[in-house]
């Protein structure tokens, strides 16, 4: 018993002691975490005075920021930008002025997540985020925050996008003190690596040391005057899975003319999910796939020279915790309220999501009268038939008794009165009841179509009698038209899956959506429709009519039945009877391949397509854009389409 309790008691010595003995700039239970820090950090990582080093920000300093500059409207306070992302969360720029942010990055990278720090801690969620890259830009969907700190707030944007620049707008863009978007932090650091030429290269855990420097005698592997070596490679394998953003190869690049450099990444089954080549040199890889990786393997494989000559100084694998887990080591499990969710640092749930109120899952979009993150808000008195934009409060659906929507800030002039002061007393509709001067009479009963939908806005949002929530088209051709697909602007991406076409998706007030292939089935299988297409090319307006409609149900694939023989509709036409198809359920008659998976979007694929209007947007490959090819041609792409159905 006694040795039993001393050998215990010397493990804790052992234990303490190795916690105690980290070298300068590394702490934890391994020394394993590097030190971010502008003075010093303590053995927990916590930085002096809580300042982290420029370029890094977060939990304990550890993630790497990707800013590179700011810019904003007001020029007399260029010069205090930088303040944003100094490393101190105390120094903070409050200017009234200030209405947007455009965050330039460093590098084009896949988005996760940005970090606010504010002054005013009441406007810490009054952020709207729009994201750009060289080809297009694109609003945050399900915009979701995690709430770190009583005056800082992480936001995450649902899906996974290169981008290259941010816009930042909201009220709370007059209060910021930091701004930092996350590149993620290195897991790579201390992990186990290998190589196949351990005998020749004894210091093979350079290459995850933390240490950048290019020198060959101090920092790096290197291998020289190896005969008859076709390749040599070095693997590293993370005690955790992780979820990669960005890889980074650094070598002296000074021997990069023999050889070409591979990289590979695996799952836990050693199966490769990526692999790319590249000159041997300092790279940085956008990582895209969201599936987690176990190991990465670096690849020089001689092409041109009798000698191998190579030299790997560090590898770093920027990235987070697979979903489900947290802490700097990955290894604690996510509570029971938020699973798959919690945030990373201390395991806590998001706070909810902007327009949406069941956060922290975040599915269920606000109701037509509230607006704000979990839905907390209530739409103005000032909103038409008190409805508002979800996400900024904006009146959706016009003005009571104000002259300017969306905003509602400029009354009536005159004997005006009524949603946007369109009534002048003549008319004695409901909505310009003469005895509600400067009121707008509230429609409580639902229209059974929008046959039913009387509205001055030629596009309007309602929801049915039936409960389907459309966007009406109450002018064109007489109106009465139900849109079931709109593009006009690129923001929202029609690269889904069979699941999310089946339910529809995309946004009202962003203004592009697809209504859903399963509300087509039951709106078509009661009644006949009809169907117009609107499509613009080379500013030209085109609109071809079809004298039938319907979609059949998801157990026959949800085929496509249409009629027409007007001018350009064989386009569509050749798609006729068709089923639907998408990257994960392919329907087609190409025997050769999926065209879905070669297209990226959903549609009523032949072998392949003479229209595909749910295309890339703007892109002008051969196939990939906005095709109608009676009018666009296959490497052109139309600039607007909307699809609509009509009641007969």
């Amino acid at each position: 018993m006694v040795w039993l309790m001393l050998i215990s008691l010397l493990g804790v010595i052992e234990n303490t002691a190795c916690q105690g003995a980290c070298p300068a700039g590394w702490f934890g239970p391994k020394c394993q975490f590097q030190c971010h820090c502008q003075i010093k950090c303590d053995s927990t990582g916590e930085c002096q005075h809580k300042l982290c080093s420029i370029g890094w920000f977060g939990y304990k300093c550890q993630y790497q920021d990707f800013v590179s500059r700011f810019k904003v409207p007001v020029s007399e306070i260029k010069s205090q930008l930088p303040r944003w992302s100094n490393g101190d969360d105390s120094d903070c720029i409050e200017d009234e002025r200030i209405k947007v942010i455009k965050i330039h990055l460093k590098a084009t990278i896949y988005f996760t997540w940005i970090s606010l720090t504010v002054k005013n801690t009441a406007l810490l969620t009054r952020f709207r985020l729009t994201l750009l890259n060289k080809t297009r830009r694109w609003e945050c969907e399900k915009l979701t925050f995690a709430s770190i700190a009583r005056d800082t707030v992480n936001i995450r944007c649902n899906g996974r996008e290169l981008i290259n620049k941010i816009i930042l707008k909201g009220d709370g863009v007059t209060t910021l003190c930091s701004i930092h978007v996350s590149g993620g932090r290195n897991m790579a650091l201390k992990q186990r690596v290998t190589t196949d030429l351990t005998q020749i290269i004894p210091d093979v855990t350079l290459i995850a040391d933390g240490n950048r420097d290019t020198n060959l005698e101090e920092s790096c592997t290197s291998v020289g005057d190896v005969k008859m070596l076709p390749s040599k490679s070095w693997s590293l394998t993370f005690e955790e899975p992780v979820v990669a953003s960005n890889i980074e190869i650094l070598s002296k690049g000074n021997f990069t003319r023999s050889g070409i450099l591979f990289l590979e990444t695996f799952d836990q089954n050693k199966v490769i999910l990526f692999n790319t080549r590249d000159p041997y040199n300092v790279q940085l890889y956008p990582y895209h796939h969201k599936a987690p990786i176990s190991g990465i393997k670096v690849t020089y494989k001689k092409i041109n020279s009798r000698y191998l000559i190579l030299s790997l100084c560090e590898v770093s694998v920027y990235g987070e915790c697979v979903p489900g887990r947290w802490g700097l080591d990955c290894k604690q499990s996510c509570g029971s309220q938020c699973p798959g969710s919690c945030n990373e640092f201390d395991g806590t749930c998001p706070v909810g999501c902007l327009g949406y109120k069941d956060g922290p899952i975040c599915s269920k979009k606000c109701e037509q009268d509230t607006w704000g993150v979990n839905c907390q808000e209530r739409c103005s008195e000032k909103c038409a038939f008190n409805m508002c934009a979800r996400r900024n409060g904006l009146c959706s659906a016009g003005c009571n008794a104000y002259s300017d929507p969306p905003y509602c800030t400029q009354d009536c002039k005159g004997e005006n009165y009524g949603r946007d002061c369109l009534c002048d007393g003549k008319d004695r509709t409901e909505a310009c009841n003469p005895e509600i001067t400067g009121k707008v009479t509230v429609f409580t009963k639902r229209p059974s179509s929008c046959r039913d939908v009387v509205s001055t806005q030629e596009r309007v949002v309602v929801r049915l009698v039936s409960g389907f929530k459309v966007m009406c088209d109450t002018k064109s051709f007489g109106g009465g038209w139900i849109i079931f697909q709109r593009r006009i602007n690129g923001k929202v991406s029609f690269s889904r899956g069979w699941d999310e076409y089946r339910n529809g998706f995309g946004d009202y007030d962003i203004g592009e959506f697809y209504l859903g292939n399963e509300n087509l089935f039951k709106l078509t299988s009661r009644r006949r429709y009809e169907l117009r297409v609107d499509l613009e090319f080379g500013k030209r307006n085109y609109s071809i009519p079809f004298l039938k409609f319907r979609i059949m149900s998801e157990r026959e694939k949800y085929k496509l039945e249409i009629e027409s023989t007007a001018p350009y509709s064989d386009s569509l036409t050749y798609h006729n009877d068709m089923k639907f198809s998408t990257f994960d359920n392919d329907n087609d008659l190409d025997t050769g391949g999926n065209c879905a998976a070669v297209f990226t979007v959903g549609w009523w694929y032949r072998s392949c397509h003479t229209s595909n209007l749910n295309g890339l947007w703007g892109n002008s490959d051969f196939g990939f854009g906005l095709n109608w090819d009676s009018i666009t041609n296959t490497s052109s792409s139309a600039t607007f389409t909307e699809m609509k159905i009509r009641e007969v």
